[in-house]
């Protein structure tokens, strides 16, 4: 009898404690206890509070609001975006939230969504931020050193300077000219006048537009150009291209298409790529890229950073292609020989607020042309510099 009894107060104080413990806190509970973190700027206890009462059901804007600093505060600004941009959709009269997920946006390197919220941004706010709706946005460029040790392939010499524009604040215009220069032989060339010593000195011209369509949609368009001389003869490449990009807080996903001529003959290419940003910044980045021109080929690549100001990569690309098109049409690889397999490492460092400075190492294997074993080898040396405005 007395076991009966014991067991019951035991069973009717667990039912209690549970009882006790499933109450939930109310809207004003969560708004002091909230403000109180805010104050006491303990950000990643706000954080994680705010997440948890939002996911239980108590939600409205201070919160998000105070989640969303939190965030910013820590850095994730992939989650602060998504607290921000929630309290913006409810109440686009909101100038703060505004401010935020302009903000946001631009330490996600989404520079088309960053100016199409500048664009809604009070005018006294874009004065104080400097912001304008014309504006020079930058300049670059770039220099490469390519290797091979195959000798009827010689050094090869590439070099890029390029400018970008926002004229407007839904508008993003990159231009830019390269030049490559190589002197090679090659007897199965049979078209090409003296075959064995063909001087190579190709000139190019690029043009990139983007519209943002939205704060999460960017319609892209583009030209690339290239004078190709091979002795006696002599090829104008022209390739346009065209894609959209839909950014989230976390996850970039782009499609491109491109059409044209490369060496007298009709290329297509399209592609598909991945950006994932897993920790709400660009701390940490993978790049996933499927292509399919010549062939279907993907490359990989991921980036961290080691430490302030200063970013490690590493990349690589399989299959077999003579034709491919990177980085939105930017670089075209219009090659006789046919790259097997591709694989490299970068260091970018930021060396002001403004100035960006890279370097990388690539490596190519490739067959070469008319030939179905004799392979080769290519180290390429590349630096870069850019200045943002």
């Amino acid at each position: 009898m007395f076991t009966k009894r014991l067991l019951s107060v035991v069973i009717g104080a667990f039912i209690c404690l549970t009882s006790f413990a499933q109450v939930k806190e109310t809207v004003a509970d969560v708004d002091v206890h909230s403000l109180g973190l805010y104050t006491g700027m303990q950000w990643k206890t706000l954080l994680i509070y705010g997440k948890e009462e939002i996911a239980a059901g108590i939600d409205f804007p201070l919160l998000r609001m105070r989640t969303g600093y939190a965030a910013f505060m820590l850095q994730n600004y992939g989650q602060s975006l998504v607290q921000y941009k929630k309290v913006l959709d409810d109440d686009p009269t909101n100038s703060i939230a505004l401010y935020y997920v302009y903000l946001n946006n631009l330490y996600l390197n989404n520079s088309a969504a960053a100016r199409f919220y500048a664009g809604k941004l009070p005018a006294i706010t874009r004065a104080a931020e400097k912001i304008t709706n014309y504006t020079l946005s930058g300049v670059n460029g770039e220099f490469s050193y390519k290797i091979s040790n195959d000798t009827s392939r010689r050094d090869v010499r590439y070099a890029r300077i390029g400018v970008g524009l926002q004229p407007g604040y839904r508008f993003e215009l990159e231009q830019s000219v390269a030049f490559f220069s190589q002197n090679l032989s090659e007897p199965l060339l049979i078209n090409v006048t003296k075959n064995r010593n063909i001087n190579n000195n190709q000139k190019e011209y690029y043009a990139k537009l983007s519209f943002a369509a939205s704060g999460t949609v960017a319609l892209l368009g583009g030209y690339h150009y290239i004078y190709t001389p091979f002795n006696n003869l002599v090829y104008n490449n022209n390739l346009v291209f065209a894609g959209i990009r839909y950014t989230s807080p976390f996850v970039h996903l782009k499609a491109m298409a491109a059409f044209g001529n490369v060496t007298d003959a009709t290329y297509r290419q399209y592609d598909f790529t991945v950006s994932v940003f897993p920790m709400g910044n660009t701390r940490l980045y993978s790049i996933s890229r499927a292509a399919f021109g010549d062939a279907l080929t993907f490359s990989q690549v991921a980036g961290y950073r080691i430490i302030k100001n200063l970013w490690l990569e590493a990349n690589i690309t399989l299959g077999h292609y003579n034709n491919l098109l990177e980085n939105d049409g930017l670089y075209v690889y219009n090659d006789i020989d046919k790259k097997q397999f591709k694989a490299g490492a970068g260091m970018y460092m930021i060396f002001s607020k403004k100035g960006l400075l890279s370097f990388n190492y690539s490596f190519d294997r490739k067959l070469k042309y008319g030939t179905f074993n004799n392979y080769f080898n290519q180290h390429s040396l590349n630096t870069a510099i850019s200045w943002k405005f």
